[in-house]
């Protein structure tokens, strides 16, 4: 992992912080036997620290502690401070379940919150394998490669039948970095939805639209920080 890269911002030499991936990256081959909750628990706060480090002025950073035992006072400080807010805070007990439904009749409410909709209402253009196929001229042999290695999102249409969003594809590939959206995300169709909502920190452009112009380390970004 390479450290806080420099930028030249008006002639001033500017601290970048590290993204999450890259420490999360080097957390994992430094130790390999670690849980994943560790790894991307230790990796959230050590990019915190880097991006509130780097927003300091010239000024505070020199302030900012560097030796080892200074720094380790400092966040003992913070996380008792944290501990006291916690203990802090009144608890309260809710008012309970209620009663409880049948399943025909809680199966009705839920049809009245969420009907169901064609997958083109919320995915946009789809298209099984066959119709990618002959539209785009990607073989199924070579559709079903980029699917298996997560290079892809296919979405279920029904129980069975398995639908590619065409938004996904240019130039006849999937566009690079929809394979890593998806991988952080908890399923396939959670990812498809995110890439197609406007998000703020992308200045309410879709991720999709973000990472196929090139802005892929912005989008997983974003995307590590509303999943991980």
């Amino acid at each position: 992992m390479s450290q806080a890269a420099l930028s030249a911002d008006n002639g001033v030499v500017k601290l970048q912080s590290l993204p999450e991936a890259d420490v999360r990256f080097a957390l994992t081959q430094h130790n390999p036997k670690a849980s994943k909750a560790a790894i991307n628990r230790m990796a959230k706060f050590l990019a915190a620290v880097s991006r509130i480090a780097a927003d300091l002025p010239p000024g505070e950073q020199r302030k900012l502690p560097t030796g080892q035992k200074r720094l380790r006072v400092a966040l003992l400080e913070a996380t008792a401070s944290v501990d006291e807010q916690e203990d802090a805070v009144e608890t309260s007990v809710g008012e309970g379940r209620g009663k409880l439904l049948g399943v025909e009749e809680g199966l009705q409410r839920l049809r009245r919150y969420a009907p169901p909709r064609p997958i083109e209402e919320w995915a946009g253009p789809v298209g099984g394998a066959g119709e990618i196929e002959s539209d785009l001229g990607i073989p199924r042999s070579t559709l079903s490669e980029w699917y298996r290695r997560g290079a892809v999102i296919g979405l279920l249409r029904g129980e069975r039948k398995r639908v590619y969003p065409l938004e996904q594809f240019i130039d006849a590939r999937p566009i690079e970095g929809i394979g890593e959206v998806a991988r952080i995300a908890p399923d396939a169709r959670a990812a498809w939805l995110w890439l197609r909502q406007p998000h703020g920190r992308l200045d309410m452009k879709m991720p999709i639209e973000c990472i196929a112009r090139g802005d892929r380390e912005a989008v997983l970004e974003a995307a590590e920080r509303d999943f991980l």
